[in-house]
């Protein structure tokens, strides 16, 4: 990887909602970078229009970051189809309706639709990240995953936890993953937050990989009551949006497969 690249990448990580600005001192302490090497990567990114300059000192991302970010979900594959299931699941049962997707061992909140009645939570607002082992939409993804590269994920032995309640090993995790393998679906019951739980169902790609996944969040009082309910429908769903195996794709598992 560009050496360069990966810096510029790890600086624009840094910034969120709850900190949505930076100091050179900080980036440098944050990253372990040379406070002049910081400094440089920082005023070549304000060139570039990725981040700006906010007062004397400090930074904040740029309008390049936001025209990307915007094009990025407008010029998404998923983007649309998804937006129609999750305001026909969010209407139909009352609650948040979301698309994620994986990056590294965090999940990214691509989508959200909240109505009046739906649980409204800061930590999944559209572009935030969390951990993918305590959310429910992380699971799905991460169950499809093949062992070794889970292995590189997380070579353990613990987990980053965000509740009492989420899981704290690799062992629980590669428990939780097989009951998500087997039902079909994942479940996250208060991992993310106190009081919430949640439910997700993965959505393929025209490659047969699962890409991103559909999730509906809800009080942990409708879990037993409610959560089966949710996570077929959310299975159904997902099925709408994954896209059939490309032609060459089905021959070649035919001609492996022998039949």
């Amino acid at each position: 990887m560009i050496e360069s690249l990966d810096r510029a990448t790890r600086i624009l990580d840094l910034f969120s909602s709850d900190i949505p600005e930076w100091t050179v001192s900080e980036v440098s302490r944050a990253l372990g970078l040379p406070k002049t090497t910081a400094w440089e990567h920082l005023k070549s990114m304000v060139e570039l229009g990725l981040l700006r300059k906010s007062g004397a000192a400090n930074y904040r991302l740029g309008w390049r970051s936001f025209q990307l970010g915007l094009r990025a979900r407008a010029t998404s594959e998923i983007a649309r189809p998804a937006r129609a299931e999750l305001q026909l699941l969010a209407e139909r049962f009352g609650e948040t309706a979301q698309l994620v997707s994986r990056y590294g061992t965090e999940v990214v909140y691509l989508e959200k639709v909240v109505i009046q009645s739906g649980v409204r939570s800061s930590l999944t607002r559209v572009g935030e990240r969390l951990p993918s082992t305590c959310t429910a939409g992380g699971k799905a993804l991460l169950a499809h995953l093949a062992s070794p590269q889970l292995d590189e994920l997380f070579p353990g032995p613990g987990l980053p936890q965000m509740t009492e309640k989420s899981l704290d090993t690799v062992e629980k995790l590669a428990r939780d993953l097989e009951l998500v393998r087997r039902r079909g679906y994942a479940v996250d019951h208060e991992e993310t937050l106190e009081g919430m739980c949640c439910v997700a169902a993965v959505i393929r790609n025209r490659q047969g990989d699962a890409t991103w996944a559909l999730t509906l969040s809800f009080l942990e009082y409708k879990f037993d009551q409610h959560a089966a309910e949710y996570a077929q429908a959310l299975i159904e769903a997902s099925e709408r949006l994954s896209h059939p195996p490309l032609p060459e794709l089905e021959e070649r598992s035919v001609r492996k497969t022998g039949n």
